[in-house]
């Protein structure tokens, strides 16, 4: 009898052995699919209950994941639709991360939509709550409405409210009047960005603010030739700059960073782009890749299509 049992457990984990074996050799071989989904994340709420006595820790880890998160998309598609839920989760677990919100604000609003922006300034909403004397998270949402939207009537009333608290630094307030005295989207923005990049530690978000000071910079850049001109010449410059170029007032158009094309408007007087930011230009990149792959296909099938009427007449010429 002690034979027989012996022989049925070496069968049993003989028979459990050779399944586990064959599913741990396909799961190694076989990549696991990303799941990203907002059901993957908690409610705040629940998290907290979810996580109890390891809060701070699962913070520090989904913060991390956030930041993998941000940066796996930035080298793609730079969109980041689950974001706001992370960082909520985030400091639902621990308030204490505060810079948690001004890396969602920054990566969020760098999507430049209108849907993008409300769900950056929801997080600055949240920021507001838990750090109440705190100017940014007043100031920042109207930085967004204004930057991106250009929406004055939403942007004014925050920025102005922002800087006007007791810890506003005094060349916000400078920023704020510029803005209502002169329109200096620009300067607000390169002022703005400067001072974020000084801050950050991130390597992609500092590459991020790196390019929009570029772009802030050369709008600046070439605004303030074409108001030169302006007043040189008593009139417009041409839409493509090029008289910027000729009348020696620069040396040349510099390139946009994000792939657009710069042109002046004559009825706001200022320099513009057909960039929308860094989205954009990953679409416009794509789109010049699939068009030289179409040109380069029909490149190929005009010359076989060459080709064989070339042979054909050889062949009608030997006969």
């Amino acid at each position: 009898m002690k034979k027989i049992s012996t022989l049925v457990a070496l069968i049993l984990i003989f028979a459990t052995l050779l399944p586990f074996y064959f599913v741990r050799k396909h799961l190694i071989e076989n990549e696991k699919p990303k799941v990203e989904t907002i059901a993957a994340y908690p409610e705040p709420d629940f998290a907290k209950i979810m996580f109890l006595g390891l809060n701070a820790f699962t913070a520090d880890l989904l913060f991390a994941r956030s930041q993998y998160y941000y940066g796996s998309h930035y080298v793609t598609d730079r969109t980041y639709p689950l974001l706001e839920q992370m960082v909520r989760v985030v400091l639902a677990l621990n308030p204490s991360l505060e810079y948690v919100i001004a890396f969602g604000d920054a990566a969020i609003s760098s999507m430049r939509t209108e849907h993008a922006i409300e769900s950056a300034n929801s997080l600055l909403r949240l920021g507001h709550e838990l750090y109440p004397d705190d100017y940014y998270y007043v100031f920042n949402q109207g930085y967004n409405y204004f930057i991106y939207l250009n929406d004055m009537e939403k942007a004014y009333p925050l920025m102005y409210q922002g800087a006007s608290m007791k810890n506003a630094p005094q060349k916000v307030i400078w920023l704020v009047n510029h803005v209502a005295t002169m329109g200096g989207g620009y300067r607000l923005g390169y002022e703005y960005t400067k001072d974020r990049l000084e801050k950050t530690k991130d390597k992609n978000m500092r590459d991020q603010f790196e390019k929009e000071l570029r772009h802030f910079a050369n709008l600046l850049f070439l605004s303030e030739a074409a108001e030169e001109y302006y007043k040189k010449y008593k009139k417009s410059p041409d839409r493509e700059l090029k008289e910027l170029v000729s009348s020696q007032l620069i040396e040349k158009i510099p390139e946009d960073v994000y792939g657009g094309e710069y042109y002046y408007d004559e009825g706001d007087r200022i320099v513009k782009t057909t960039t929308q930011g860094d989205r954009h230009y990953v679409q416009k990149q794509a789109e010049k890749q699939k068009k030289a792959e179409e040109n380069g296909k029909k490149s190929e099938e005009t010359g076989e299509k060459e080709s064989a009427v070339e042979k054909e007449n050889s062949e009608k010429s030997d006969k």
